[in-house]
């Protein structure tokens, strides 16, 4: 049996079994992965994963009540038994007035999902493990031999798979995904004794043809690496404050997490009552968008089967609505948003497709330009983030900006300030915007926050 039939048989099951809606979601992937280090290979690791995960509801003296669990037992007797497991965890489980059954959801039509196939045909990986083995020992000699001053290396990895994932409810709705994937990054150290730094580089793609060559990412890893050396603590100050993309994508992260339903629901969002507010200045905006040619999240319905929108996350700076699930959504009393996510096990979460930060019309080095004098940060270590008050405050490296140029190397600080603060302090955005897998974002200058150093 096939995977979707597989899924298909299974709600039979637990309909039989005593279930009045259900929905199950059925993985398969293959991944490897090979590291090398000092120019052999280390460790070559392969992992499959396959399971089946099953949410049941079943109806109570006292109202709807649900369960789900999983099983790797994709064999007849174990869909049985799966079933049979849920509508018995789900009697004794206490219900819920608000619960929202996996049926009535916004599905794409059988025509719209036939579409999306047809311009989304599957791309395979393309990499052997010998070919993803060769790629990763090229990138770490290209980094280890760059720059003099690189000492020694922690590896390179080449990584690559398949995935398939289908969904099935009691709606009759039944879709799959099938989606590939390749990595390669490489982490080197520079000086010794007491001066030594490391840094890395990577990329990610769905084909290995469309990774960046070793050689581009070795070198970046060797020339970050090397530019720390000599790094030393600052004295405290305050000041602008640039982050460069692949750091500048952990802001993004806060926002979509204060701006997450469930936590509106549950008052842990400094963002409970933004909704129309002003939250940024009006040359920003944030658009999650579930079907771009650079975005790896792309993906025609959600967790719960409800088909994907393009939206505007933040428009001219206004928040325009939270995202939810169909359970916040009912709870808030506002429209879906198509933006369930969905495991083997558990309930229902919420998560996104592609987000997208649009640039801004000056370089990287323009933006320092104007800026003058402050703070590049090239690295955040720590997670000192408070998400009911947006308190922040993270270990940070990178570099002293001073007469409009990279400067100084810097280890050792702390950044601080309030997220809601920094949002509304940001001054500029830069046009180099990069895609780091889900993600595109371009720098992003904050014109103040705290450093806290010597």
């Amino acid at each position: 049996m096939s995977f979707n039939e597989k899924a298909a048989q299974l709600l039979d099951y637990i309909s039989r079994a005593g279930a009045k809606h259900a929905d199950a979601i059925a993985v398969n992937s293959v991944d490897e992965s090979i590291h090398v280090r000092h120019g052999k290979v280390e460790s070559i690791e392969a992992e499959r994963a396959q399971g089946i995960g099953l949410r049941g509801f079943v109806e109570t003296n006292k109202g709807l009540a649900f369960a789900s669990a999983s099983s790797s037992d994709l064999s007849d007797s174990g869909l049985q038994a799966l079933a049979k497991q849920v509508v018995n965890m789900a009697k004794i489980s206490e219900p819920d007035p608000d619960v929202v059954p996996p049926v009535g959801a916004n599905h794409p039509s059988a025509s719209a999902i036939q579409t999306w196939q047809d311009t989304h045909p599957h791309i395979a990986h393309g990499w052997s493990t010998e070919a993803a083995k060769e790629a990763a020992l090229q990138c770490e000699n290209i980094a280890t031999h760059f720059d003099a001053q690189i000492q020694n290396s922690e590896g390179a990895t080449a990584g690559f798979g398949d995935h398939e994932k289908v969904y099935a409810n009691s709606d009759g709705f039944i879709a799959e995904n099938y989606t590939s994937s390749a990595s390669l990054s490489v982490s080197v150290i520079a000086g010794k004794d007491e001066n030594m730094q490391r840094d890395y580089a990577w990329d990610s793609a769905f084909a290995a043809k469309d990774l960046r060559s070793p050689q581009s990412i070795g070198e970046e890893a060797a020339r970050r690496t090397a530019s720390r050396l000599g790094s030393k603590v600052i004295p405290s100050r305050t000041c602008p404050v640039v982050f460069e993309p692949r750091i500048a994508t952990s802001i993004l992260g806060h926002l979509l997490s204060a701006i997450n339903g469930r936590a509106v629901l549950q008052k842990r969002t400094f963002l409970g009552g933004a909704v129309g507010e002003s939250l940024f200045p009006s040359f920003v905006n944030i658009q999650e968008d579930p079907n771009h040619k650079l975005g790896m999240a792309n993906r025609l319905f959600d967790g719960e089967g409800t088909i994907c929108q393009a939206k505007n996350i933040i428009e001219n700076g206004k928040l325009t609505g939270f995202l939810t699930d169909r359970y916040a959504a009912k709870r808030l009393n506002i429209e879906e948003t198509g933006n369930a996510s969905r495991g083997l096990t558990g309930d229902i979460g919420i998560g996104t497709s592609n987000i997208i930060l649009h640039a801004g019309d000056m370089s990287q080095d323009d933006i320092l330009h104007d800026i003058q004098d402050g703070f590049l940060v090239t690295e955040l270590m720590g997670f000192g983030i408070n998400g009911v008050t947006g308190d922040y405050s993270r270990g940070a490296a990178g570099f002293l900006i001073e007469n409009g140029k990279i400067a100084q190397p810097v280890q050792e600080v702390t950044i601080a300030g309030n997220l809601k603060d920094m949002f509304a302090n940001i001054s500029h955005l830069g046009n180099d915007v990069t895609w780091l897998g889900s993600r595109a974002v371009p720098s992003i200058a904050i014109s103040n926050m705290t450093i806290a150093g010597q």
